[in-house]
């Protein structure tokens, strides 16, 4: 597979999640679960896909968690 990957800024990612809506999150979550298997045996991007996934999952149950309190 040709083209670049990718590389994230970790801190800046999990601000920027903060920001974006629930339906935004979610949506996040699911496109990067399909790219990661539709590509996974080929795809240099699948670590940061899971980065991807990790912090929106995060942010989500950091939203849950405070609605609770």
């Amino acid at each position: 597979m040709s083209g670049t990957t990718k590389t994230m800024n970790h801190s800046q990612y999990i601000k920027d999640a903060k920001k974006k809506a629930k339906s935004e999150l979610e949506f996040i979550i699911k496109d990067c679960q399909n790219a990661i298997e539709a590509g996974k045996s080929f795809n240099p991007n699948c670590g940061y896909y899971m980065d991807e996934i990790h912090y929106c999952a995060a942010e989500l149950k950091r939203r849950e968690d405070k609605a609770r309190k």
